[in-house]
């Protein structure tokens, strides 16, 4: 890229293109697969989930007694 008189940047596709070849942005990325967890590893997220469950009937509590009060 190159600033001109009025000190806009313009497009350098040869530029862009070639930063773009060096970086390996035009590959494409791998593949993602899913991870099959350990039973302890879905145990904590479980809890976790029954967690945030827990904490937003507490909010959902104190929010409605505190806005009545």
């Amino acid at each position: 890229m190159r600033l001109n008189r009025n000190k806009y940047v313009q497009d350098d596709t040869v530029g862009l293109s070639a930063i773009a070849h060096s970086e390996g942005w035009l590959t494409p990325p791998p593949g993602v697969a899913r991870v099959t967890l350990k039973p302890w590893q879905q145990a904590i997220f479980w809890g976790l989930r029954v967690y945030i469950v827990v904490m937003l009937v507490v909010m959902g509590i104190g929010f409605f007694h505190g806005a009545g009060g």
